[in-house]
């Protein structure tokens, strides 16, 4: 049987090969839902016989703020993240055995037998317990006075950023196991400015991850030195330009993969709560900045930001887009770090799921059916390490195989 090496030296990319991508929302606090969500998930895929790492079936994974946080958890080497790794998943890709000509006849399926290793990803239920155990250190209940908050932002940026450093170290993005993109907006030239391991600025992982959560009034910007281009940049979360950031994700794999005629993306939204300001004449310039209604403004410009992305990528022909939300009972902020808020977004995460269950086992059952990885050859941590000797190989497929 082949080994997988060989797989990623001459991948078989045809004309009319299908993609598979991963996009999720921003929304801060609201993270625990897309991460419950894809825990559930991979659980869905082992259900299918799919044992192989979460990460790994994606040919790009793009996250916006808390999504991009997410997604940047799930690409970073396991060797380089304190994140455990997912010891539930076997390390050997599959591909469906090849049947003999009466076989196919009677429309029997092949079984699928190990033919090399993949990668090994991350535990994705850690990444959910992130939120928890470091929520409140990120949006720590003490705030400054009214007057005071006026000129600073809500919260200092440094217990995040120490955050970011003890979860990604000093990795590279250029190191991401599969491609990864976050989104964020360039406050200096007024211009989107995503970041990805494909095209990194030579960034690490903690900056990307600090550029796409610099969320205005919550944070500081980011300003982080551009290595590629030797200049300044002044970067904001990625929610200012694409919450949902479907468009980037698109964009990004139309370069990474100009041959493909229909990309596979699975959406997942960090359910926010519903639109419900009422405008009337005597609204104003004050009902519209109105604090206690959550500034309606903002919230009117973030709805519509969504509905755009949404509507983009359901017409797109080249584009099948599994889009995965639901509303909250409670509209819970995005730094609301209370235990009953916590517990209630889980709740809520797998009500959510049930909601969506067969959109996602439709979805399951199109990377269950995937034997070529060749987008892990992009992550050039891939060419330098071994993936598995050809003998070993041999051996487990032998132990192994169906």
């Amino acid at each position: 049987m082949m080994p997988l090496r060989d797989y990623f030296r001459k991948p078989q990319v045809k004309n009319n090969e299908e993609r598979f991508i991963l996009s999720i929302d921003g929304g801060g606090m609201r993270g625990i839902v897309p991460s419950n969500i894809l825990f559930l998930f991979s659980q869905l895929l082992e259900e299918q016989g799919d044992t192989r790492p979460l990460a790994d079936h994606f040919d790009l994974i793009c996250g916006t703020s808390t999504g991009g946080l997410i997604a940047l958890g799930m690409t970073c080497p396991v060797q380089k993240t304190p994140l455990p790794p997912d010891d539930r998943f076997s390390s050997f890709a599959y591909q469906r055995e090849t049947l003999g000509f009466l076989s196919r006849i009677l429309k029997r399926e092949g079984k699928m037998q190990p033919c090399g290793i993949l990668p090994q990803g991350v535990q994705v239920q850690a990444i959910k317990d992130l939120y928890k155990k470091y929520g409140r250190m990120i949006f720590p209940k003490k705030q400054s006075k009214l007057f005071g908050a006026l000129f600073i932002d809500k919260y200092d940026a440094e217990p995040l950023e120490k955050f970011l450093f003890k979860l990604f170290g000093d990795t590279p993005l250029s190191e991401a196991v599969v491609p990864v993109s976050v989104v964020s907006y360039d406050a200096l030239e007024g211009r989107p400015y995503p970041i990805s391991s494909n095209d990194s600025h030579q960034f690490l992982f903690w900056e990307a991850a600090r550029a796409t959560s610099a969320a205005p009034t919550y944070f500081r910007p980011a300003f982080l030195h551009d290595r590629q281009n030797d200049e300044n940049v002044s970067l904001l979360d990625g929610g200012v330009i694409a919450n949902n950031p479907v468009m980037f994700a698109y964009g990004q794999a139309k370069r990474l993969y100009p041959n493909c005629k229909k990309f596979q993306i699975l959406s997942l939204s960090t359910a926010g709560g519903e639109l419900t300001f009422k405008i009337n004449k005597n609204t104003g310039v004050i009902g519209w900045l109105d604090p206690s209604q959550g500034a309606p403004i903002q919230k009117v410009y973030t709805s519509a930001q969504m509905q755009a992305a949404d509507t983009f990528a359901r017409d797109n022909p080249e584009i099948a887009y599994t889009r995965i939300h639901g509303v909250l009972q409670n509209n819970y902020k995005m730094d609301d770090t209370s235990a009953t808020a916590i517990s209630d977004m889980e709740q809520e995460s797998l009500r959510i799921f049930e909601d969506n269950k067969e959109a996602l086992l439709s979805y399951a059952r199109l990377l269950a059916g995937r034997t070529s990885f060749d987008q892990l050859t992009l992550s050039p941590i891939h060419a330098e390490q071994k993936l598995i000797p050809e003998e070993t190989t041999a051996n487990a497929s032998e132990t192994t195989s169906t």
